[in-house]
């Protein structure tokens, strides 16, 4: 098995890139010491599903041929990776369903995807999700559960689980996921990394497998909020072939200090206190930063209430996006998904209807505090990543699923926690398009904590050397 050099794998993309373009290491470098940690990664995390080795180092010595011609694009030669509800073309789209197993190869990338090829950068393979995307710990019965680099044996979140792993641990330097009431954005937080929601529209969903149209976004997940520099322009566009891509114009990032919103969840949203106190750091960091310090009145009904609504417009569109399969052998479905989605074939249109309008509500009320300040600040998840055996949290999305419901941007990054402990993770929700004064915003509070994006001790275990 080949070495690889932890400090260069653990640096944020912004750095490879810089390394790349100095000529320090070349693309084949990086992209051969990556598979050597992916391969040596695999009985520990299992966070990919599908690498090809041959195609990348293919990809990355063109990528070394264009700089040596100066032709070097803005991500010529970094190695990413994709969620497996994501289209990449010449692998299977398995959405971590064993139903999808034995599809054909997409023909052609999603829209992102291509995007990040057009900018340079090349795919190494395809990652570990939550079965169908409906799920919160990636325990999946099918391709086996994604573990925490953390913390084996703890869930690093879900559905996008595979692909907050795979940054945290250095086995990409960044990668797609899909966030549907919180995908991209739990398991940034439990795995201690950056993920961005972007406004719903501002990237093509075409190429991805449904789990509920209205609320689905893609978004990237990075070790550092000046990544999302990079990988933000080459994801974003306007696709006429997509019925929910919206042509959004990204505004400049505001200047000057921000009022920045603090909801009033009481005791109703059940944050953990060890939580509670992470993300009472983050906002003594962000007055520190100049920013004034907003309350927000708690919202007007349960967050829950909008997330179980969600749910089930989520349930309910499983059963049109699969509904071959689900009319054919249930037995491949997992005993939960099916039901989950069972449940969902027992409701009325009613019910339907109406757990649209509750997230109509949820909408509303992201509305209502965005009118009183600059940008909304809360924990992304009321809890930190729990072991694999014991009940997920019920809230687990009641934080994230806002800014799904409303179509804002929202970003998780990581807060200053002690050594050995597991990450947590504070969520920015801005105004539709305002996704650059997140990013600033996030970089603003990484320099004020002195940030630097590491290996995690725990994967020393298994490092290759």
């Amino acid at each position: 098995m080949s070495r690889a050099d932890a400090q260069l794998l653990g640096q944020d993309m912004t750095a490879q890139a810089a390394l790349l373009a100095s000529g320090a290491v070349s693309c084949v470098e990086l992209v051969t010491q990556q598979l050597a940690a992916i391969e040596a990664s695999q009985a520990a995390i299992n966070s990919y599903l599908h690498a090809d080795a041959g195609a990348a180092l293919a990809a990355a010595a063109e990528s070394d041929a264009r700089r040596r011609d100066g032709h070097g694009r803005a991500l010529e030669g970094l190695p990413i990776a994709v969620k497996d509800n994501i289209d990449v073309v010449g692998m299977v789209t398995t959405a971590g369903m064993e139903t999808r197993r034995g599809n054909a190869p997409a023909p052609a990338d999603s829209p992102a995807v291509a995007g990040l090829r057009r900018a340079g950068a090349l795919v190494l393979g395809k990652l570990n999700m939550h079965e169908a995307a409906l799920g919160a710990d990636n325990d999946n019965p099918f391709y086996g559960a994604c573990h925490n680099p953390h913390r084996p044996g703890f869930t690093p979140g879900g559905s996008s689980g595979g692909s907050g792993a795979a940054v945290a641990a250095g086995l990409c330097a960044a990668a797609l996921g899909t966030d549907t009431m919180g995908s991209v954005r739990i398991p940034a937080s439990y795995c201690g990394v950056v993920g961005l929601k972007p406004s719903w529209g501002a990237v093509s969903t075409r190429g991805s497998v449904a789990l509920c149209r209205r609320l689905d976004h893609v978004g990237p997940l990075a070790r550092s909020a000046r990544d999302l520099r990079l990988l933000l322009p080459a994801m974003a566009g306007y696709d006429p072939d997509c019925a929910q891509s919206r042509g959004i114009v990204f505004a400049p990032p505001r200047e000057g200090p921000l009022r920045i919103g603090v909801v009033d969840f009481g005791d109703g949203a059940g944050i953990d206190g060890d939580v509670q106190t992470a993300f009472d750091e983050g906002l003594r960091l962000l007055s520190a930063l100049g920013h004034g310090l907003q309350p927000l009145p708690a919202p007007g009904f349960a967050s829950g209430r909008a997330r179980r609504a969600g749910l089930l417009m989520c349930e309910a569109e499983l059963l049109v996006e699969h509904a071959d399969d689900w009319a054919g052998d249930r037995s491949r479905f997992s005993p939960l998904l099916a039901k989950l989605m069972g449940w969902a074939e027992g409701r009325s249109a009613a019910e339907l209807a109406a757990a649209s309008q509750r997230v109509d509500r949820a909408q509303v009320q992201l509305q209502q505090w965005l009118a009183r300040c600059d940008v909304l600040a809360m924990p992304t998840a009321p809890q930190r990543a729990f072991a694999f055996g014991t009940p997920v949290p019920a809230n687990q999305a009641d934080l994230t699923a806002y800014a799904n419901m409303a179509g804002n941007p929202a970003l998780s990054l990581p807060l200053p926690v002690a050594a050995g402990e597991l990450p947590v993770g504070m969520q920015l929700v801005g105004g539709i398009g305002e996704e650059y004064t997140l990013i600033g915003l996030a970089e603003a509070l990484q320099q004020a904590m002195a940030w630097q994006p590491a290996i995690p001790d725990a994967c020393t275990a298994w490092w290759p050397r």
